[in-house]
Formats: C-alpha cells, sequence, structure tokens
C-alpha cells in the first residue's frame, strides 16, 4: 500500500483540478504519466475509478468511494507532517 501513495495523491489532484492534462501540469509530469500513475492505481484496487469524457472526468462509483478514503489518507498524512 505505502508504494501507492504517489498514485493515490496523483488521483487527488486528477479530481481536484478535473483532467489529466491539468493534473499533469500541476503535477509537473507529463500526461501518459499521470495516466500510467492511475491505471496501475486501478489495477491495484481491482476496478476503474475514473471515467474520461470530453470535458474532462468522471468518478465512478468505486471512484468516489475510494475518494473518501484517499482524502482520509490525505488528511492522516497532514496531521502528521504538521
Amino acid at each position: 500500500m505505502i508504494r501507492y501513495i504517489d498514485k493515490i495523491y496523483t488521483f487527488l489532484v486528477v479530481y481536484e483540478n478535473g483532467s489529466f492534462s491539468s493534473a499533469s501540469k500541476k503535477l509537473g509530469i507529463s500526461q501518459p504519466a499521470v495516466t500510467q500513475q492511475i491505471r496501475q492505481l486501478e489495477e491495484f484496487v481491482g476496478s476503474k475509478l475514473i471515467e474520461r469524457k470530453k470535458n474532462g472526468i468522471i468518478l465512478t462509483k468505486k471512484g468516489q468511494y475510494f475518494l473518501e478514503i484517499a482524502k482520509n489518507l490525505q488528511e492522516c498524512i497532514d496531521k502528521v507532517s504538521n
């Protein structure tokens, strides 16, 4: 699980920015790298989390559930690092 922390963070950035391309700019990595990280995270959890649409992205039902987990994890990490 620990080795997926960066991928979980990428998932959060994609969600917050509404697209893979915006997330790639924010993260300072290529769009294919963002896509690869999301794909690896989806393989790890065994489910599709994000659907790409013309106007951005939408979360699948599992993606919405995973979002809450990812936010909680981020909150815990923030508490420890402050």
